[in-house]
């Protein structure tokens, strides 16, 4: 199994990150273990963490109007998610639960803006990071979007 520098270095954020700020990012990071079936948070919680999946399975859902979960992805080893609320300090959007036993890496917001805010290299190099993963979204969806709305002139 990969250290967690390495599962860092493979996150987005943190990919032209220097071996020396990874170890500082690692030094933040709290390893934490979510039993099958419990939530790491739910939706409308406040957040103040992100997590990076280092082992286990977990399911993102958000409600829809009708009441009902809408299932949005399954993430595992590697992924990571919460990161949004680190920019712009809303609300949780979605929940997320471990589909089985699963080990996290919880890096708190708050040590993560002081580690960033000690070099302006690796403010540029992480708030470029996620520009780029932003812009890559943003693509996806206009696709999705695109293709639902062909399907349903198709069906109208």
């Amino acid at each position: 199994m990969e250290n967690n520098e390495q599962i860092l270095k493979k996150i987005y954020l943190f990919t032209e990150f220097a071996d020396k700020e990874i170890l500082k990012i690692s030094g933040i990071a709290k390893l934490i273990t979510v039993p099958q079936g419990e939530s790491v948070f739910r939706e409308g919680n406040d957040a103040k963490s992100f997590f990076v999946v280092k082992y286990g399975t977990l399911k993102i859902t958000t409600s829809a109007q009708s009441g009902d979960d809408v299932n949005i992805t399954t993430i595992s080893v590697g992924d990571h998610f919460g990161e949004l609320p680190f920019f712009d300090h809303q609300k949780r959007a979605a929940t997320v639960e471990a589909l089985e036993k699963s080990e996290l890496l919880e890096i708190p917001y708050k040590e993560l803006d002081d580690i960033l805010n000690t070099s302006e290299t690796m403010q540029v190099h992480f708030y470029k990071s996620i520009a780029n993963n932003l812009i890559q979204r943003v693509r996806i969806l206009t696709q999705d979007l695109t293709y639902a709305r062909e399907l349903k002139k198709r069906f109208t």
